[in-house]
Formats: structure tokens, sequence, C-alpha cells
């Protein structure tokens, strides 16, 4: 999860280097005539899928900060190789041209993402040119080599990862291969190689190939349009004036800033040049006023990935907004047409879809305090982020920035704080959803993860993860262990964090619920079920009030150790509460409610409870651990923050009903 405010900061000396470009500047050092040096690269989960497959081509490849060493293919591996492309299409559709090339017998895999993409678009083609290249179960491809033989072919999808394949493919081939588009495609490929002195011609539509090595480059790459789209959207959107440095501005990668200009931004390039046969330029954007967006066909092929970026920008601009031939967008890494109806839903507006054409209807109003799902998407990810700074606030499930442009937060000037929950089950915690609450009310920006560690992780890796956070809450089973390693004065914890005292909140989120409710508890004889550190923090917690404790556990030597750690009584008579702490299991069924019981507490909120059964049969008062985890999580977050204490857990409530999209 992460929270946004309003707050952000531009900057332009903060770049992202272009990743389509990465993609094919490694490839082409990978098989030039001599070692390359790459600067100013983005090591993108996407960028590091293709290093990784490289490598195992044979290209020796040794990065250091942004800058690489490659030294390209001399011997091809002889046995089979996997090559893992992660959720990276470019990886698997490029590297299936290059393989087929060098004759290389390799399984192509991916993630389950990319394993949805369609791939016969990219094997067919090569298979035309001799490539032993086909569909297999349990992964994406596999390429079996080949005797490759010039052909012209035709596009039948306007995609330049095809295109590309093909010319990669054609620097291996025998005589001449061509492909012919139907509509221009992002030409970075063709531009580079050339430039690289590869024997690639462009003639319009065709690209010409014949058999060929690239020289060896000493590049510095450019920063990547699609990067700087989301300063200059935010800039737009907020009214602000803002300046990247150093963008590629390929007219086939301009389609954003085309559609935005039509519609009255203020979008200028100064201090332009060439770099490797790309253009690169300063990009100036200026307070704007925008009409209705309008994107056709070229506009579209020419910045698909920023469309969703576009069809955030229409919410805010009043009116009715069009798309044409955005079905492409079915086929990324999650139905990016589908992200964007959730989106307009979410923030109150309309997205309709037909025959390939996207209509947005907007009042022109977004709404803050919303939560929207990322669906595991990148570009998704970075769009809904967005939305929610201009909107003011907002949060996502996921942020993950670092597939494309791990530099996004920097870029755009937001500071989130890093909190999180660490433990060994902690997947379906509530905290996240709790956090975003409390986030998005007080105003803060923040990330809160959820950690699983294994329960024999070592003292060292256990203290480098509580420490690479600004907060943390700690739950089963290292509640002891950290309190042991911090140096606590409580014998468990479950909130750390820079800058504050260990401590357990379970004392805190067991008493405010109760008198949130009204239950009298002060002085009252009360049964604690269970000896746990969350038990042993209530029991102190209670002493505070003059309460009188017995301890039922199911283990009795482990209630005597408590009961003899805090000079408790064996037996107390006529409880006026049952305060129960484990989860569901046999023990806790077989419990009965004593007559004298007032209220129960129960410190589980998930599965079946005998005691809230017998309690709820009865008509007494039940507090359950969701109100004690909204509690305990309030402190934390207090703590971590600097912000005053929240006690709105109605509010709470019904933001879960109304907003719980995750």
């Amino acid at each position: 999860m992460i929270a946004y405010n309003g707050e952000f900061t531009l900057h332009s000396d903060l770049r992202c280097s272009d990743k389509s470009l990465t993609h094919r500047v490694f490839i082409a050092a990978s098989i030039a005539d001599g070692v390359s040096k790459i600067r100013n690269a983005v090591f993108s989960r996407d960028v590091m899928a293709t290093v990784e497959a490289l490598r195992k081509l044979g290209a020796v490849i040794d990065i250091e900060g942004d800058c690489a060493t490659v030294h390209p293919v001399e011997n091809v591996p002889q046995g089979e190789v996997t090559l893992d492309c992660g959720g990276s299409g470019t990886t698997a559709r490029l590297l299936a041209g290059l393989a087929a090339g060098l004759g290389v017998r390799a399984v192509f895999v991916g993630d389950e993402s990319l394993s949805r993409r369609p791939m016969t678009r990219v094997t067919e083609p090569l298979r035309q040119l001799g490539a032993d290249i086909r569909a297999t179960e349990g992964c994406l491809f596999r390429c079996d080599g080949g005797r490759l033989t010039g052909r012209h072919l035709h596009a039948q999808v306007d995609s330049a990862q095809v295109k590309s394949a093909v010319i990669l493919a054609g620097l291996f081939a025998e005589g001449v291969t061509r492909y012919t588009e139907r509509i221009p495609t992002r030409d970075h490929t063709e531009r580079l190689l050339g430039a690289l002195g590869a024997d690639v011609h462009v003639d319009g539509l065709t690209v010409t190939v014949r058999a060929s090595r690239p020289h060896a480059m000493d590049i510095s790459l450019p920063g990547d349009p699609s990067a700087a789209a989301y300063p200059v959207a935010l800039a737009l959107l907020k009214g602000r004036s803002a300046k990247v440095d150093n963008v590629l501005v390929n007219p086939t990668r301009m389609g954003f800033y085309d559609v935005l200009r039509r519609s009255g931004a203020d979008i200028r390039l100064s201090n332009e040049r060439e770099v490797y046969g790309e253009k690169v330029a300063d990009i100036q954007v200026f307070p704007s006023v925008l009409s209705p967006l309008r994107a056709d066909a070229a506009d579209v092929c020419n910045g698909i990935d920023e469309v969703p970026l576009l069809a955030v920008m229409a919410l805010f601009v009043k009116g009715r907004h069009e798309f044409v031939g955005t079905a492409e967008l079915r086929n990324k890494e999650c139905d990016r047409i589908e992200a964007i109806r959730h989106i307009a839903e979410v923030a109150g507006q309309s997205a309709e879809y037909e025959n390939g054409r996207l209509t947005i209807t907007s009042n022109g109003t977004v709404p803050g305090v919303r939560r929207y799902k990322t669906f595991g998407d990148h570009r998704i990810a970075m769009c809904e982020a967005v939305l929610s700074v201009a909107a003011g606030s907002g949060c996502t499930d996921s942020a993950p920035f670092d597939v494309s442009h791990p530099a996004f937060t920097d870029v755009l000037g937001i500071r989130p704080l890093k909190l999180g929950l660490i433990g060994t089950h902690v997947k379906e915690s509530v905290s996240p959803r709790m956090q975003t609450y409390l986030a998005m009310r007080a105003g803060v920006c923040c990330s809160y993860d959820t950690v699983t560690l294994p329960e024999d992780v070592t003292d060292d890796k256990l203290l480098e993860v509580i420490r690479s956070y600004d907060g943390l809450n700690v739950t089963m089973p290292f509640k002891v262990r950290v309190a042991r390693l911090l140096g606590a004065n409580v014998p468990a914890v479950n909130t750390v964090g820079k800058g504050i005292e260990p401590q357990s909140t379970d004392g805190y989120g067991l008493t405010h619920p109760l008198i949130r409710h009204g239950v009298h508890f002060e002085g009252k004889p009360l049964w604690i079920v269970g000896a746990g550190g969350a038990a042993e923090s209530c029991v102190t917690e209670l002493l505070k009030y003059g309460c009188k404790l017995q301890v039922i556990n199911r283990t009795e030597s482990r209630a005597r150790a408590l009961r003899n750690r805090y000079a408790l009584p064996e037996c107390v008579f006529e409880p006026a509460g049952v305060l129960t702490f484990l989860p569901e299991c046999p023990f806790e069924q077989q419990l009965t409610l004593p007559d004298s019981c007032e209220f129960v507490f129960i410190a589980a909120y998930m599965g079946y409870s005998n005691i809230r059964a017998q309690a709820e049969a009865r008509g007494i008062t039940v507090v359950d651990g969701f109100e004690m985890n909204y509690s305990q999580g309030t402190v934390g977050f207090s703590l971590w923050t600097g912000t005053p204490l929240q006690d709105d857990y109605e509010g709470y409530v019904q933001y879960v009903k109304e907003f719980d999209y995750i």
C-alpha cells in the first residue's frame, strides 16, 4: 500500500534513462564488434531481465552504478538455456529474434502476466524466416535454431517489438530481409543499428536488413519520454511549470505530448540535438487550460504506454474524451482497458470501450480519499500516483515502480514514509487497509508493506529489515525476540521505529475499545485466556486499573509462569469479564462462560469463537480484535508520523464498507 497527499516537488535534474532504448543498446552491444560502454543506464526489473538473458547467451556484462561494460557474445552456449524474461514483453520478443539469429537452443519463460500475453505475433514471422521456434506447454515458447533466409514480411500487428525481432534475426539471415509496417511504430532498433554501422536501412514503412554486425559504442543514454510524462502530467494538472532535461524525443514516442498540445497544453522543446541517430531535447511545460482530449490511432501507437496517463488526466478535464485504436492495451501487463475503467469508476466518472475506441466522460472533479487497484501493473501504479497527488489524497494497493522507473518517487519529489508489518503470516493482515485510512485522514504520504519472514531468520537479517523502515509493526513470532534485540523495557513489542522507544501497544489496544463501548472494567475480577506476548502486555495494562486477574491457558505451566511473574492469584471467582487471546482452537471452544460475566473481549476476529457465540446468545457486550487492531494502529501511526492520535473508529468502519476496493 502507498498513500499520497498533495505534496510533491518536481526536479529536472533527476532522470530515468529510456527503457526501450536501454533494452536495445544492451542487445546491440552483445553482438557488436568490440567492447561497449553504456552510461546513464536504467536498471529496472525489465531491463535486468534482458541483461541476465544476454549473459546466459554468452555476453559478459559488468555493471557499476548506472554504467555498464559489455563484452559481446563470442561463443554461444552449446546446450539448451532457459531465458527468464520476468514480466518483460520487450525481453521475450526481441530476444526471440536474437536467439533465432544466433542459432541458440533456448526455452523462454516468464511470470504470470507475461504468460498471458500473445507470443505467436513474434514466433510466426520468425518461423517464416526459417527459425525453429514454437509454442510449448509450460513456457512462452522455445527456439531450436534453424537456418534463416531473408524474406519480405508484412506486419500483421502494429508492434515495434515484432519488427525489432525480425530486424535482429535479419542480421544473421542469408540474403535480404524486409519488413513493411501498416503504420509507423517506434523505430529505436533500426535507428540504433543504422547509427552503429549495421546494414539496416529505412525507406518509408519498410526496413531492409542484410547480414552485418554493429560497431561497439560508448553511449550516454537520454531520458525516457514515458518516464517524463508523469511529472509533465502532474505539472499540468496542478498548474505548475516544469522542465525535464535530456529526454529522447523520437517522433514515434511523442504521442502523449502531441495529444496534450492539441488539447491546449503549453509544451515546448529546447536544446535539441542528436545521439546515435536519436533526437534528444529538454521538455518544458507551462500552466495551461486543457480542453477534452482526442487521440487517433497514430497518437495511440506513438504513446501506447501513456494512454492510461492521458485517461487519468481526462478525469480532471470536464467533457467527453476519445482515444481510438486502443485494443493493444488489453495485451499489456494487465488489461489496461479494465484498469482504466476501474480508475474512472472509483473516481466517480465513466469510461466505456467498444471496438478499440475508449471514451471517457468526466465532470472534471476528482475526489480524494479513494483506493485504487494497480492490478500489479507498474504503469497503472504510476498513473494512480499522479491521480492521487493531483486530487490531494488517495492510495493504491501496491507500487511496482521499479519494473520500469525506479526513480519515480524521486522525480516527482514524493517522500513517503516507509512503514510496514513483519511476521510469518501477514499477507492477509488488515493493517495495510487500516494504515491507509489513517494516512489519508491525517494527510500523510507513506507506504505500508507486509513483510513475510521465516521463523528461523537470523538476528542480523531481522535487524537489517527493521532498520530499513521508518516504522514497523511486529507480530508473532517475533514480538519477544525483537524486544530482546532492541533492548526494550517490556517483554514483547509490536511497535518499533526510528526515534521511538520499542513498545507494545496491546494494552491501549485492549482498554481503549472497552472504554469506547462503555465497559466498566476498572478494579473488576477478570479471566485472561492465553499466556502469550499479547496476553502478558494486557495483564500489565489491566493491573494499572486495579483489576484482579486469573490466567487460564491450555498449557498450565505457561499460565503458572505468567501468574508468578506478576503475583497473580490462582483463582478469581465470578469474573465480570473474560478476555481471550487465543485463535480458533479446541481449548477455546470447550470453555464455558461464567454466569457473572458482563462482557467478553476476543483478540481474534476471524474464525469461529465459542466465547463470542455464548456471549451473543446471552446478549452481553462483545469487543473483538478488529477494534483492538485499529486502536493499536492509531498509536503506532501517531508515533511514526508525529501526528495527533486519531480516534475515529466509526469512520474507519464506514470507510471499509464504502471504499474497500482492494
